[in-house]
């Protein structure tokens, strides 16, 4: 094939990448949930600490992450003492120097738990170790004995971010109070109004701003995992799946791309493209603000989060986090001022009805990568 024609090919791939065409040839799909195990320490926990309690933790594993970096461990210490951690490997020192979105994310793992525990019939007992964002452990676990509580578990396992194809509709009011479920610290802004357009803009210009950043892009290039055989290894990150990037086009990235296209120029601009494009359909965003950036504070708005996110699906509602604007100072600093804000926003959550709401993507690590036992090895 002449150069040409190569060039000629690359460049149609990436306009159908960037444009998120061909979205139906499922027969390009990648690798999905149902093909990986649960991992070999699934049934040793079982018979130290019991199916139940093995099941929270299994649950409690399909929360939120920025990248999908899962960034939470657990050290089993007894089989009702557990420790809450993050693992240094897993954090986005990039784009979260402060790990203020790692501390959301161990809040949303910590929501699941929670739930996950009541619904098998324990209360979780939480107390804060962490002195800051950067401790290795930051969450004591205690369960006891509880009534069981119904809640539909199903949800947690279907919950998943969703990055194209919004209706231009605004949400309804009761959809919105369905969402929050009467909780404070959620702020609608319609479609048209001056604060979404806003954060239209803020969103297309944090993204062209970390495009340039040569170690935010070697940072993303690190938790994308373009082929099937990295997606089944490290069962965390992007695939692209994940990404919205399915069909031909979905084929062609797994076969043919890799970490160097990541810091390449078409890529780059295809990424701003994408995010032009996404901030063209929605219904308008919703952020959630905290009364104060201190590391229970972060967490409790992590839990806040995802109890809204879990609700999404069954109102038809795409949530897609869009954190680029409070990664980057030049529009963090102004954000709450015209958000007309009095507290600190700490999630941008791109919103919209969708008409088919389609099937989680997002992989999980099995136990073994994210679970502990003590040191002897017994609980």
């Amino acid at each position: 094939m002449s150069l040409s024609r190569r060039k000629f090919l690359v460049r149609s791939v990436q306009c159908i990448v960037a444009c998120g065409l061909f979205p139906g040839l499922s027969a390009c799909d990648g690798i999905t949930r149902e093909e990986v195990t649960n991992g070999s320490v699934y049934d040793e926990l079982v018979s130290l600490i019991g199916r139940e309690r093995t099941e929270i933790l299994w649950y409690a594993s399909f929360a939120p992450s920025s990248h999908n970096v899962q960034p939470w461990t657990v050290s089993i210490k007894n089989p009702d003492n557990w420790v809450i951690g993050s693992a240094e490997d897993r954090w986005l020192t990039e784009v979260d120097p402060q790990n203020r979105e790692m501390l959301l994310s161990i809040g949303a793992f910590l929501e699941n738990m929670v739930t996950a525990a009541r619904a098998h019939g324990f209360q979780v007992n939480i107390r804060l170790l962490a002195r800051n964002p950067f401790d290795p452990e930051l969450l004591s676990i205690e369960l006891q004995n509880a009534q069981r509580m119904e809640y539909p578990l199903q949800r947690l396992l279907e919950r998943r971010t969703v990055r194209t194809v919004f209706k231009n509709e605004d949400i309804d009011s009761q959809d919105f109070s369905f969402l929050v479920g009467g909780e404070e610290g959620f702020h609608y802004y319609p479609r048209y109004s001056t604060q979404a357009v806003w954060l239209d803009e803020a969103s297309v210009a944090a993204t062209k701003l970390q495009i340039e950043r040569e170690n935010v892009q070697e940072e993303l290039s690190r938790w994308i995992r373009w082929s099937d055989a990295d997606a089944s290894k490290y069962r965390n990150g992007l695939t692209p799946e994940a990404m919205d990037i399915t069909g031909l086009a979905g084929w062609y990235v797994r076969n043919f791309y890799g970490s160097r296209d990541v810091l390449g120029k078409d890529f780059r601009s295809a990424t701003v493209e994408r995010v032009k494009q996404q901030v063209a359909q929605n219904g308008g965003w919703i952020v959630i603000t905290s009364e104060n950036d201190r590391i229970s504070t972060l967490i409790e708005t992590g839990r806040c989060f995802e109890r809204m996110f879990l609700r999404a699906r069954d109102c038809s509602v795409g949530v897609h986090p869009m954190s680029q604007a409070l990664e980057e100072p030049l529009w963090s600093e102004k954000a709450a001022e015209m958000l007309r804000l009095d507290k600190p926003p700490q999630f941008l959550l791109r919103v919209g009805y969708i008409r088919d709401y389609p099937p989680p993507v997002s992989l999980r690590m099995p136990l073994d990568d994210f679970t502990k036992l003590n040191e002897n090895g017994k609980v």
